[in-house]
């Protein structure tokens, strides 16, 4: 905030500090979770042909990166100075069927291993440099979301933000209203 700007935001008892820092991390879940569930829809909606011998195209890539990063991002420890908690509570999950749970835990990886930093030691790559440029063979352990895993990774989606909202309640009744906090 630069010195011109006025902080509207009250100050909170010191006892509630921590509820607050658990809200604000809830909020911004929610806004990550809207992202991934928005890429999931965008990739059912475009019908993107999920090809059995050749690479996936671009587009199917990129959306699901987007799906996994937006997912992961509320569990994975934020590093700096927060406004909030760093991850969310574990506890969200208790919903989830044990399948639905390797799920979750099979995006955290993906992202952690893959999608986010491109793990070198599970890639199998292959170049063949040419005059004009070069040939590649690229093997991941990653395979495009088939429509029957996104769907089940949209529920767990919904799940999550249920568990959100319900959370949210509870710390609404004793953190203060009708203030910017």
């Amino acid at each position: 905030m630069s010195q011109n700007e006025v902080d509207i935001r009250v100050s909170i008892p010191e006892p509630l500090a921590p509820q607050l820092r658990l809200y604000r991390r809830l909020w911004l879940a929610e806004t990550d979770l809207e992202e991934a569930k928005a890429a999931l829809d965008e990739i059912l909606q475009a019908r993107i042909p999920i090809p059995r011998r050749e690479r996936p195209p671009p587009l199917l890539l990129s959306l699901t990166t987007a799906m996994v990063v937006a997912y992961a991002r509320p569990w994975v420890y934020s590093r700096g100075q927060s406004v909030a908690e760093r991850t969310v509570p574990g506890s969200l999950l208790r919903n989830l069927t044990a399948r639905q749970r390797e799920i979750h835990d099979y995006l955290i990886e993906l992202r952690n291993r893959e999608v986010a930093h491109s793990d070198a030691d599970i890639l199998d790559l292959h170049l063949r440099l040419l005059r004009d440029g070069h040939a590649a063979i690229l093997r991941t352990s990653r395979e495009p979301f088939r429509r029957t895993d996104l769907a089940q990774i949209r529920r767990i989606i919904e799940k999550i933000e249920k568990a959100i909202v319900r959370r949210c309640e509870d710390l609404r009744s004793i953190l203060p209203n009708e203030e910017w906090i």
